[in-house]
């Protein structure tokens, strides 16, 4: 097989439905690691050169088959280390103290979203293999000081151990239904739990009742521009509180409402008429 590995500065002009076929042949994949989410973070501003998210997308394909991928990944040169919810500030303090540049490093991530899934979206073993050659020799003749991969699934860190790249252990927390006889509701799951917090959490609800809060609940299309917008406003306030500065601007949710609808759930509180909160 002849295959050939291409890199994308603009992660627009690749072919989404050949791009979203690879993913949903990957082993665990995700919303966003769709066409349309990635280019929705490139074509608002949010992740581009410009905010220290260059684009460098690889892809992998082979003459017998013109318009098919065998891989690809999504890549960044990253000139800080901010939006990755891994943190390596002491790997990059320590090695400029040595002398060396840290950054521009490569990262392959979904920027902004520790959510777990595959990052070598590869149709077979061989192409993952020939993928991640590809990120280290493009690494190497960049003179880049590391590459990494955030919050792999198992085949990618399956296939990173094996050729010899270092693992990260992390924890994240995941609830699942029981199996395999699911709760048959929300009372059901608080009969199992032990009395004090099955109290807690009865305890808790009852305070939001009494401060009169209710919930909206919108799926897709049912999402409307003024409940965006809403949202929007929530989710830039909270990194204020937090003294930081959001990451996703109005531009994104405008495209990800449009381009991928089927893929949201929105909950909006309110205290009488007034909205009050929202969670996405």
């Amino acid at each position: 097989m002849t295959t050939t590995l291409t890199l994308h500065e603009d992660p627009t002009t690749l072919d989404a439905a050949a791009w979203d076929a690879l993913l949903a042949a990957s082993p665990a994949p995700t919303p966003f690691l769709r066409h349309a989410f990635l280019a929705a973070l490139h074509a608002s501003g949010s992740a581009c050169a410009a905010t220290g998210w260059q684009p460098v997308f690889m892809t992998l394909s082979d003459e017998r088959d013109a318009g098919v991928l065998r891989a690809g990944a999504a890549l960044y040169l990253k000139t800080h280390s901010y939006g990755e919810y891994v943190f390596d500030w002491a790997w990059a303090d320590a090695w400029e103290r040595a002398g060396q540049r840290y950054y521009p490093k490569l990262l392959g991530a979904v920027p902004f979203t520790p959510v777990p899934g595959s990052r070598l979206l590869a149709r077979d073993e061989a192409a993952r293999r020939a993928l991640l050659q590809g990120i280290e020799a493009f690494a190497r003749e960049q003179g880049l000081s590391s590459a990494h991969l955030l919050f792999l699934d198992e085949a990618d860190r399956a296939a990173a151990a094996a050729q010899g790249w270092l693992l990260r252990e992390g924890v994240q927390f995941h609830w699942s239904n029981r199996q395999p006889e699911p709760y048959a509701d929300f009372a059901d799951f608080l009969a199992h739990l032990s009395r004090d917090k099955r109290k807690k959490i009865a305890q808790e609800r009852r305070y939001v009742r009494e401060a009169g809060i209710r919930f909206d609940v919108r799926r897709g299309a049912e999402i409307g521009a003024a409940d965006w917008d809403f949202f929007a406003r929530c989710y830039d306030n909270t990194y204020r509180e937090h003294r930081s500065t959001p990451y996703l601007n109005r531009a994104f949710w405008a495209e990800v409402a449009r381009a991928m609808p089927e893929h949201w759930l929105m909950f909006v509180a309110r205290r009488g008429d007034e909205r009050v909160a929202a969670s996405l």
